[in-house]
C-alpha cells in the first residue's frame, strides 16, 4: 500500500510538472533538437537539425541546417536554415530565410520570404502582404495581399486577389551580364500588375482579370485558350530598372 501511494505521489507530480511546462516558454539548443508539445509563450530553437512540432501561443524562432517545422504559432515566426520544411498555420508576421525553402502553412499576416530556391503548396495561403526574393520559385496556393516579388526562374500557379509586383533580379557587377531572368504564368491575377522578366510566357490556367503590364525584352508568349486581352506589353531596355 506504502509502494502504491509513493507512486501515484510521483505520477502526480509528474503530471504538474508537465502542466507546468505548458505555461512556460521552451528554449533548446543542440546538434539534434527534436521538441513536441504545447507551449503557451515564446519557443526558440536552434540546432545542426531541428524538428518542432505542436502549438505555440506566443512567438516562435527556429534555426539550424536543417528545420522542420509542423506547428501552429499565435505569434510571429522567425526561422531560417539551409533547408527549410514549414506547415501549420502562423498567426503573426513571418520571416523566412534559407537555400531551400518549402511551404505548406497558413499565414494570417504579412510575409518576408528570402530563398535559393521556393516551392509553396496549392493549399498555403497569405492573408497579409507577401515580399519575396528569390533564385527560383514554384509559387502555388492563395494570396489574399499585396504581392512584390523579386526573382530569377519562376513558376505561379497560385491566385492572387491584388495587383502582383514581378520582377527579374537582374545580374550586375564586373562581368555586367545581362539578365536571363523568365517566368511562366499558369495562375490567376485577378488585379493584374506589372510583370518584368528577360522572358515572360502565359501557360494553360493563366487568369488575368485587371491591366497587366508586361515589360520584357520580347513579346510574351501564350498558350492556346489563354485571354490576352488584359496584357500590355513595353519593350524594356536590358533589364527591370
Amino acid at each position: 500500500m506504502k509502494y502504491a501511494f509513493l507512486t501515484a505521489a510521483a505520477l502526480s507530480m509528474l503530471a504538474a510538472a508537465s502542466a507546468s511546462a505548458q505555461n512556460r516558454s521552451v528554449e533548446m539548443s543542440g546538434i539534434a533538437v527534436d521538441y513536441r508539445g504545447t507551449v503557451e509563450g515564446d519557443g526558440e530553437f536552434s540546432g545542426a537539425s531541428v524538428d518542432v512540432s505542436g502549438s505555440f501561443g506566443g512567438d516562435l524562432e527556429v534555426s539550424g541546417g536543417a528545420v522542420d517545422v509542423d506547428a501552429d504559432v499565435g505569434g510571429q515566426l522567425e526561422a531560417s536554415g539551409g533547408a527549410v520544411d514549414l506547415n501549420g498555420s502562423f498567426a503573426g508576421f513571418a520571416e523566412i530565410s534559407g537555400g531551400a525553402v518549402d511551404i505548406n502553412a497558413q499565414f494570417g499576416s504579412d510575409v518576408e520570404i528570402s530563398a535559393g530556391a521556393l516551392d509553396i503548396s496549392e493549399g498555403s495561403r497569405f492573408a497579409g502582404e507577401f515580399d519575396l526574393s528569390v533564385g527560383a520559385a514554384d509559387l502555388n496556393g492563395t494570396y489574399e495581399g499585396r504581392m512584390d516579388v523579386e526573382f530569377g526562374e519562376m513558376e505561379f500557379g497560385g491566385h492572387a486577389f491584388q495587383a502582383v509586383s514581378f520582377e527579374g533580379d537582374h545580374r550586375s557587377g564586373i562581368f555586367r551580364r545581362r539578365d536571363r531572368s523568365e517566368i511562366h504564368i499558369s495562375g490567376r491575377l485577378d488585379q493584374g500588375g506589372e510583370v518584368c522578366a528577360h522572358e515572360v510566357e502565359f501557360r494553360e490556367g493563366a487568369r488575368i482579370g485587371g491591366t497587366l503590364l508586361v515589360r520584357a525584352d520580347s513579346e510574351p508568349t501564350f498558350e492556346s485558350g489563354v485571354d490576352r486581352s488584359n496584357v500590355r506589353f513595353e519593350l524594356r531596355d536590358g533589364d527591370c530598372d
